[in-house]
């Protein structure tokens, strides 16, 4: 679909919802019509021309609890949906979809928080008793991930997405993923002792807060503590 094209039935749309009279806003309906027809593209595809993908890299072989629990809390901040994805020169990435400039958004959240919630899980992980069974200090460390990202969601108001852009959304992904299907994440170590990881990771993340940007405001007010 040629994005050039996409832009002029955009601006003729638009040119309609403004016009100040009837046959000026009939006009500008026409010339959207007639281009939308000449180069066979539906109503819903220029609700696409909104939408927008952006990936980040994941280098794991299988998604566990406190990685999709993670992807989840940028999925209800940023108002995005989340889908796993093969790349066949970057493996496995997560791909953000929605409307602009939300997804950029998303990935720049991810890019600071991730590396820190894989960060304090490792050190946590080391923190623990020798004694441990190694599967034992995974389900901690998993455990405390979980509790670190519940604890940074609290601080976090759902991004809200009207009807119109959640439809918009769910038909994109629809018509360019048809064959998604749902996966659900790996719960390491269910009978180990867990002690105190998911208070302790909790605490842990209420250390940590998501400010998005205001009004439009560019991706570098988006900060991170």
């Amino acid at each position: 679909m040629d994005k050039r094209i996409l832009d002029k039935i955009k601006k003729c749309l638009e040119l309609a919802k403004k016009a100040t009279n009837e046959y000026e806003a009939a006009a500008a309906m026409r010339s959207a019509q007639a281009l939308m027809e000449k180069h066979r593209i539906s109503s819903e595809q220029v609700g696409f021309a909104h939408i927008e993908e952006k990936s980040v890299h994941l280098n794991i072989s299988r998604v566990v609890s406190y990685q999709a629990k993670f992807v989840n809390l940028i999925e209800r901040a940023f108002g995005v949906k989340a889908i796993l994805a093969d790349h066949f020169l970057q493996g496995r990435e997560i791909r953000f979809i929605g409307t602009a400039p939300q997804p950029e958004l998303a990935t720049y959240c991810w890019a600071v928080l991730w590396p820190k919630l894989k960060e304090e899980r490792t050190n946590y992980v080391k923190k623990q008793p020798n004694q441990c069974k190694r599967a034992t200090k995974v389900a901690r460390g998993d455990v405390f991930a979980c509790g670190w990202v519940n604890g940074v969601y609290q601080q976090v108001h759902d991004f809200a997405l009207s009807e119109h852009e959640i439809g918009i959304v769910e038909s994109y992904t629809t018509h360019h993923y048809p064959n998604l299907r749902n996966t659900k994440p790996m719960h390491r170590g269910k009978k180990a002792n867990k002690g105190s990881a998911e208070s302790d990771g909790y605490t842990a993340g209420k250390k940590h807060s998501i400010h998005r940007p205001i009004n439009g405001a560019e991706q570098q007010k988006l900060s991170m503590q």
